[in-house]
Formats: structure tokens, C-alpha cells, sequence
């Protein structure tokens, strides 16, 4: 999960996170995980000044990732 920053955190249903994905979860999931990761190594080519930065341009997609996360969790559980 992300630690989304107050400011970018918004309330979205699980409809509304699939809509953001486009329909394929696990794609959407990865895509940002993976903007994350390279923001993250340093690899942005100065794209995101800060963290700010990266939430601005990514704050759908974020609480998209939390909220998928968080409703789909339960079904791992004990695995």
C-alpha cells in the first residue's frame, strides 16, 4: 500500500478504482507500483521534484492501488 500524503488521500469505492484501472487490476497495479519504484531508485529523470510531486500527478491512480489492495487483501489471507 501507499502512505498517500492527507492532501492526495481520496475516498473511492472499488467501482471507481476499477474504472481508474481501465478494468485490468493487476496491469494498473503494477503500472503504478512500478512508476513508484523508479520515482523511488532515482530513475525519474528529475520528472517528480519530491514526493508532492509524485503524488500530484499519480493521486487517482494511488487510491486506486489502496483501494483494490485493501478489498482484495481478505482473499490472501492465510496463504
Amino acid at each position: 500500500m501507499f502512505r498517500i500524503p492527507d492532501f492526495y488521500q481520496m475516498n473511492m469505492t472499488f467501482d471507481e478504482a476499477k474504472l481508474t484501472f481501465g478494468g485490468d487490476l493487476l496491469k494498473g497495479m503494477e503500472r503504478v507500483r512500478e512508476a513508484w519504484d523508479h520515482y523511488a531508485a532515482g530513475n525519474a529523470d528529475d520528472m517528480y521534484e519530491d514526493d508532492d510531486a509524485f503524488y500530484s500527478v499519480w493521486e487517482h491512480e494511488v487510491n486506486a492501488y489502496n483501494t483494490v489492495y485493501v478489498m482484495m487483501a481478505p482473499l490472501f489471507e492465510g496463504c
